[in-house]
């Protein structure tokens, strides 16, 4: 009797498939082990895909039972075994038969895990936005004067301006020790070049307010919060749907629909170490196109899934709503309706 409740144990703990809240550890982990970070990743061949991450200092595999499950968040785990350097165990516990199957990972020069062999089979490594510090940039459009001057002269649709209408203030004002890293006003986003030329975020007096709370609250875990954009105008927008290749314009909503962003009341964040001031190595970049920006995306390390769990733990207690498609990206109370705006950055200073 015994050992069939230990086989059951075993099988669940193994096979458990699990759906991952957002809620944060108890406790922070630790930083993830250099070696063991550049093996970490999406691997794929033989018309399967698996994720290796980390946790608690041991590499783990997750295989989905399922390809709809794109956040792996309710895979089957697999503890990897290590044996010597990149040489690993797979192990396989069950009530009829335990089996262990040989994994090994192959590098590059950089030490980046580029192959993982399991058993006869070879899997390769798909890298992502920042991975060999690589970022994520589209295309570059052929006149960015012209599609600017274009946003600048478009009328924004008459329907998007109904609803109530945001008080926007100045957020590094409002909120002391607040960072900003507003990558659309720099060369540090997806288009390479700035799409506006104003150093500042606007917000909306209530969801400020709300981000001075969960500033003040992270304080308690050693963190604070790094603004990536806040308000944005419509012709801004525009200019940026604008100026997405056409086979990717589908990741943006139309400039008819209106962005969150253009109500003031939407806000992309990230964190920093109150300690050294420095940025927090988040799950993924911003912007990044790949499973990693998902919320409930179960790879990477423990300490990246740790802090992006904080994050939207302190922001939902204050009253924002996070987006299941991107971690960084928040709306405060979105069952009200506010108007869009379309108020030029530059009026605002």
């Amino acid at each position: 009797m015994i050992r069939k409740l230990l086989g059951a144990m075993i099988l669940c703990a193994v096979l458990l498939v699990q759906n991952l809240p957002v809620q944060a550890a108890a406790v922070e982990p630790r930083e993830c082990p250099k070696d063991l970070k550049y093996l970490l990743g999406m691997y794929y061949g033989n018309g399967e895909q698996f994720v290796i991450r980390e946790r608690g200092g041991e590499l783990e595999l997750l295989y989905r039972t399922t390809r709809e499950d794109y956040k792996f968040a309710r895979s089957n785990q697999f503890p990897l075994k290590k044996e010597r350097f990149d040489s690993y165990t797979l192990l396989e516990a069950g009530p009829m038969n335990n089996t262990e199957t040989s994994v090994r990972f192959e590098r590059d020069p950089d030490g980046y895990g580029i192959t993982c062999k399991i058993g006869g089979n070879r899997y390769s490594r798909a890298f992502f936005g920042a991975d060999r510090e690589k970022p994520f940039r589209l295309p570059q459009p052929a006149d960015w004067q012209a599609l600017k001057n274009a946003a600048a002269e478009a009328v924004m649709p008459a329907a998007l301006a109904e609803g109530k209408q945001a008080r926007l203030v100045d957020v590094a004002k409002a909120v002391p020790g607040i960072k900003l890293d507003l990558r659309y006003a720099g060369t540090n986003n997806c288009f390479g070049v700035p799409i506006v030329d104003v150093q500042k975020a606007y917000l909306d007096q209530e969801a400020t307010a709300a981000l001075n709370r969960v500033h003040k609250k992270l304080a308690d875990y050693g963190y604070g919060l790094v603004i990536w954009e806040a308000y944005r105008p419509w012709s801004v927008s525009k200019l940026a749907y604008d100026a997405f290749p056409e086979d990717k314009k589908q990741m943006l909503p139309a400039p008819e629909q209106g962005f969150s962003h253009n109500t003031g009341r939407s806000v992309d964040v990230s964190l920093y170490y109150l300690e050294t001031g420095e940025p927090a190595a988040m799950i993924s970049d911003f912007d990044e196109p790949s499973v990693r920006q998902y919320t409930k995306f179960a790879g990477g390390t423990e300490l990246e899934r740790y802090q992006r769990d904080l994050l939207h733990q302190l922001m939902s207690l204050e009253g924002f709503s996070g987006s299941d498609m991107e971690w960084w990206h928040f709306d405060y109370e979105p069952d009200t309706v506010y108007s869009h705006l379309n108020l030029p950055l530059a009026e605002l200073n």
